[in-house]
């Protein structure tokens, strides 16, 4: 590599310890042994790499890391070269405040560190340690979606570094076609650099916080149906400026199953809106929270460190799966529980979990579904599956896990519902089919792969195979 003679720092086994650190990924399943890691000082350092990948017999594969957050190894690759943007980080905001341009390698934490200190907001992560690129490539489904719509109805503009090593900008008046691909179309038409996102006014204070409802094997059925009622109640008055995650866990110091209701209020200056609106979870279950602590939060970058203390004790082995949900139907969120926790009763895999993300889809389906690649803008909620195993030997079994389980619900909310939702790209594991993923979009997203990736140089994720004319 010292040949091409960019600035870029490059890593090889022989870096050593420097090398390992590089390769780590927030699951220990997503790392693979890269023949060179380069880690980019100037967008300008891209190309001559990308030209160097496609010159040796076979082509080297291209792996992109951001923030390595997905489960998957789609930011890692064996024996191939991984394009590290981790030192392009910079996050400006723009002195009208109407605008913040972020770089590619940049997480979450990094812009909300500007946005608290500024008072304003963006619609990103709900957690500060994911990569920004790849969240918003994905769709960017976040706390503020319930207003705002997601990350990539955000996005102004974005600088890509194309296969073919040139560096172009995009916009909806500048190569429209590209900006519509990438907004929802992953990492398979070059390398995002650099992002223009629109700055919103601030949501603070948030009322934020859990509730912990109990389960026994015995009465799991029965208490988890109460909750899921009231969830449904709720649902039917909830606005945009609320959010609930609801999360199947198992906690110390006797890790019997249980569910966990994490509520998140935004605008709330007195705390007043809270007590209303949790009002079905408080009082109006069958059984009561045994433990309820929801209170003021300052801003988004708080709020996004909040899980910091139980992703430290989380075991290291993870996967992840998820689906799309029409609506969280109580006999679809029963026998989920039920399924779950038949799984973690084995001390080995008892870490695994499952997570509803309960955020009113009306700012979503406001735009129009031919607006981007993303392939779904009817009414929709997420789940996430998390299989996580604290032995090599139980992997496996949470692989399993994890893709049974979301299937299991992406079925039955078709059942349910009468509309088959696709999979959400950013929580696929790459064996996914991409009509699967995209839909009808997919013909368009092939002619533009065609476009401007014809080699498929970016082939990483939900392989699109390009359509030549």
């Amino acid at each position: 590599m010292e040949h091409l003679g960019i600035q870029a720092t490059v890593l090889t086994p022989a870096s050593g310890e420097t090398y390992t650190d590089a390769l780590k990924r927030l699951s220990d399943l997503s790392s693979l042994p890269a023949g060179y890691i380069i880690q980019p000082e100037t967008y300008a350092d891209i190309p001559p790499v990308l030209a160097h990948a496609a010159s040796q017999s076979p082509p080297l594969e291209i792996a992109v890391k951001c923030g390595g957050a997905h489960s998957s190894t789609w930011a890692s690759t064996a024996g191939g070269i991984v394009i590290d943007l981790g030192k392009l980080k910079a996050v400006t905001l723009a002195e009208d405040k109407k605008s913040i341009t972020v770089q590619g390698g940049a997480l979450w934490g990094d812009v909300y560190e500007v946005t608290a200190k500024e008072e304003v907001d963006v619609v990103g992560s709900p957690l500060w340690f994911v990569g920004v690129g790849g969240f918003t490539l994905g769709g960017g489904y976040g706390p503020l979606s319930g207003e705002y719509g997601l990350t990539i109805d955000n996005m102004l503009a974005a600088t890509v570094v194309l296969a073919d090593g040139r560096i172009v900008k995009t916009s909806r008046e500048e190569e429209p076609d590209l900006f519509w691909a990438i907004r929802g179309g992953g990492g398979q038409f070059g390398i995002v650099v650099e992002f223009v996102f629109k700055v919103l006014p601030s949501v603070g204070p948030i009322s934020a916080g859990f509730m912990a409802f109990p389960g026994s094997a015995v009465e799991s059925l029965a208490k988890t149906l109460s909750v899921s009622c009231a969830l449904q109640e709720w649902q039917s008055t909830q606005s945009g400026a609320e959010r609930l995650m609801v999360q199947f866990s198992r906690a110390p110091p006797h890790f019997k199953p249980g569910v966990v209701v994490i509520p998140q209020v935004f605008h709330d200056t007195d705390g007043s809106r809270a007590t209303t609106v949790l009002e079905p979870l408080m009082n109006g279950t069958r059984v009561a929270p045994v433990v309820a602590k929801v209170g003021p939060t300052p801003d988004m970058n708080t709020l996004s460190h909040a899980a910091d203390a139980g992703m430290a004790k989380a075991p290291k082995r993870l996967v992840i799966r998820g689906a799309f949900l029409s609506r969280l139907d109580p006999t679809l969120f029963v026998e989920t529980f039920k399924r779950w926790a038949e799984f973690t009763e084995t001390e080995d895999v008892r870490a695994s979990g499952v997570i509803f993300d309960i955020t009113s889809p009306a700012a979503l389906v406001k735009v129009p579904k031919n607006d981007a690649a993303l392939g779904v803008r009817t009414p929709h909620y997420w789940a996430a599956v998390q299989g996580r195993s604290t032995t090599d030997e139980s992997v496996p079994a949470a692989r399993k896990f994890a893709d049974e389980l979301s299937e299991f619900m992406r079925e039955r909310n078709a059942e349910l519902s009468g509309e088959k939702l696709p999979w959400m790209y950013s929580m696929c594991h790459g064996s996914e089919r991409p009509e699967d993923v995209w839909g009808d979009h997919l013909e368009r997203l092939r002619r533009l792969k065609a476009k401007y990736d014809p080699k498929k140089v970016f082939s990483k994720g939900v392989v699109i195979e390009p359509i030549f004319d």
